[in-house]
């Protein structure tokens, strides 16, 4: 008996092996793809959120105190800040919140004094 060929079975195995292995390589593209989509989200955030920080950081107390419940619109981010009166009279904690389609992305929080 001579087998010089591949049976039906043996064709039909291998395709199957060759679609698992095509499909477990694809979801593992997918998630590598979301989870880089998503760092790079957090990061763009964070920039924004450090850059107000600073921007804060520099005011004087007429216009620091302006930043206080303050909302801003960066491209596709909303800009949220908050300042608090610490028990110091001239400790302020600031709070800014990056926020994209409603959702937190990132709180950055620092500490002010204030010389009048």
């Amino acid at each position: 008996m001579n087998n010089k060929g591949l049976t039906l079975i043996e064709i039909i195995i291998s395709l199957a092996l060759i679609q698992i292995t095509v499909v477990v390589f694809m979801s593992i593209i997918t998630t590598c793809a979301m989870i880089n989509m998503k760092s790079k989200e957090k990061l763009e955030a964070l920039n924004i959120a450090q850059q107000y920080i600073e921007t804060i950081r520099q005011q004087d107390y007429e216009n620091f105190i302006k930043y206080d419940d303050s909302k801003d619109i960066y491209g596709k981010y909303e800009v949220d800040t908050d300042i608090n009166k610490k028990d110091d009279d001239n400790l302020f904690e600031v709070l800014v919140k990056v926020k994209k389609d409603e959702k937190e992305i990132v709180n950055l929080k620092t500490l002010k004094v204030i010389r009048r």
